[in-house]
């Protein structure tokens, strides 16, 4: 009762502070279970970030030893796999969205496949290219020295490392590229043609500038993705950040020493995001409205439409159709040859596909109330949940993995009898799973409210209806398409998740991503394809589930 006179006395002292204070109401259920949740996603992150001012026994021997090469490691990655993605990128994004070129059609959808294809598993196709170059490091050990040995093999694991991380993650700048490239319309490029400019001279000056945001996002993406790969990174003998943390955790027993280096990884990946918000923060790149018409591509011919067609195919082909190729042969192999190891992927498909499947409709129910719920009253308060509800997807998974372990550990260590045993569960996966990858159905869902607008709640709620009835009733109906998409989209990811789910699982639980990792340590090749092959191509057909989602938005397709 006090509170609500002190409020009505502040909310009528003036217009502004009523304004204020209006946006700031005493919260409600909806308000409550929002800040809960949230608080609940932050626990992992907040714990890894407190160990940041603990040391561990071995601590003082990683700095002098091997944390320098996990740094150094981890930046060569980072510059490396974002200029071989920026260049395979960029230019495909350009050429299907301006010219017009045999096959153009084709690569609009067919260039985001890579995504579909995990790093861990074209690593185990790109690493016969060391195998092959032996030859070569041996007659170099031989005739010339042994430090020409050691720099030529560094060079050649480093480099195809690079070039197939990049082949591989390329997509999220071709996708962002692509999308601005049609939103800037046809007036611009017109204008800079008709001022004499030539068409390199147009994607230069004109295009490029004005995609610097979109290329700035896709690079912070393909950045986030390096810092968190464990798998590809392991097979070619690379050690990073991350994989320093399985490394001192399980191989050194250092609890502490492990949750800092998580720390370091956290920082730089804050580091990462706030650099991309200084680089386009301050720009804006807006159009007149009613400059942006459809575009009309010039038609290539000759030897330009062939060099398009084959700036398009490389990328395509190093990223996809190789790897791709070489699994379907080895299972081929595999299928004719050992038919019991490959029947034994039985438990490691239902497992994985009901884990993926259950946690992704979960998370986007989840997902989909917290939208509404934010969307119900947009105070500051919960504009800031919203925002922080999606930390999760920007750390890297082997980070929240060490963090939940640290929460729940914490909590089966209090013994308390009506507090349950999470460690070794089913459930630990599950909630990792909900930290990690919340913001990509959040986000999605968001965006569908926004396109129904707020007039068939307002009226809902003017009837009598009740905000549960509301969402029940009118909202979750119309989110139907948005919310399977991010729930295809969730499957995929979950699916092909590596780090977490390696820490995190149970005795003797296998998905299909840790039974293709496991079998290709082995030097099983023939028999992991199996697996890779059913992640491939569970990722292929979410990624164009979203593609034909998503096509009617394009309306300059």
């Amino acid at each position: 009762m006090e509170y609500a006179e002190t409020n009505e006395a502040l909310r009528s002292s003036s217009p502004t502070g009523g304004r204020f204070w209006r946006k700031l109401k005493f919260p409600d259920s909806w308000g409550i279970g929002v800040g809960v949740f949230t608080a609940l996603l932050c626990l992992p992150i907040v714990a890894v970030l407190i160990h940041l001012t603990k040391a561990g026994p071995e601590w003082g021997h990683l700095v002098e030893t091997v944390l320098p090469r996990y740094l150094i490691n981890t930046a060569v990655l980072v510059v490396g796999v974002s200029a071989v993605a920026l260049l395979m990128g960029v230019l495909p994004a350009w050429l299907v969205t301006i010219h017009d070129f045999p096959g153009r059609r084709l690569f609009s959808w067919a260039l985001i496949l890579p995504l579909a294809l995990p790093s861990y598993v074209a690593a185990f196709v790109f690493y016969q290219g060391p195998e092959a170059a032996i030859p070569l490091l041996i007659w170099l050990r031989t005739n010339v020295s042994i430090e020409a040995f050691l720099k030529t093999e560094l060079v050649i694991r480093y480099g195809l490392l690079i070039l197939m991380m990049g082949a591989v993650l390329y997509p999220y700048i071709y996708l962002a590229c692509r999308a601005a490239f049609l939103q800037q319309g046809r007036a611009l490029i017109e204008s800079a043609r008709c001022l004499g400019d030539r068409p390199g001279q147009v994607f230069f000056r004109v295009a490029i500038p004005l995609a610097r945001p979109a290329m700035v996002a896709g690079a912070a993406l393909v950045v986030m993705e390096v810092i968190n790969d464990y798998g590809a990174v392991h097979f070619f003998g690379v050690p990073t950040l991350t994989e320093g943390i399985f490394r001192t955790w399980f191989g050194m027993g250092d609890k502490v020493s492990a949750l800092r280096l998580a720390g370091i990884v956290m920082l730089a990946v804050a580091i990462l995001l706030i650099v991309e918000q200084l680089l386009r923060g301050r720009a804006r790149y807006v159009e007149a409205e009613g400059t942006s018409v459809p575009m009309v591509r010039k038609r290539l011919s000759g030897g330009k439409a062939a060099l398009a067609f084959l700036c398009c195919l490389l990328p395509l082909a190093i990223g996809f159709l190789y790897p791709v190729g070489r699994l379907l042969h080895w299972s081929w192999l595999n299928l004719t040859s050992d038919r019991g190891v490959s029947l034994a992927f039985g438990d490691s498909l239902t497992r994985g596909l009901t884990l993926a499947g259950t946690t992704a409709v979960i998370v986007t129910i989840f997902a989909a109330i917290f939208a509404f719920a934010v969307r119900l009253r947009e105070n500051p308060l919960r504009k800031g949940c919203f925002r922080l509800s999606g930390l999760g997807y920007a750390t890297p998974g082997a980070v929240i993995a060490v963090g939940v372990l640290v929460v729940f550990g914490g909590l089966d260590h209090l013994e308390v009898s009506w507090i349950p045993l999470f460690s070794g569960t089913v459930f630990l996966i599950g909630f990792a799973y909900l930290v990690r990858f919340f913001a990509i159905p959040l986000q999605l869902s968001r965006a569908g409210m926004d396109r129904l607008g707020p007039s068939l709640g307002e009226a809902s709620r003017l009837l009598g209806r009740s905000p549960l009835a509301t969402f029940l009733r009118i909202d979750l109906p119309l989110l139907r398409g948005p919310l399977l998409a991010a729930a295809m989209l969730l499957f995929v990811d979950i699916l092909k998740e590596l780090p977490l789910t390696l820490i995190l699982r149970p005795a003797n639980f296998e998905t299909l991503a840790t039974s293709a990792f496991s079998l290709a340590k082995e030097a099983r090749l023939q028999a992991c394809a199996v697996p890779s092959l059913m992640i491939v191509a569970a990722g292929a057909v979410g990624l164009l589930i979203m593609n034909r989602w998503l096509s009617p938005a394009n309306s300059h397709e």
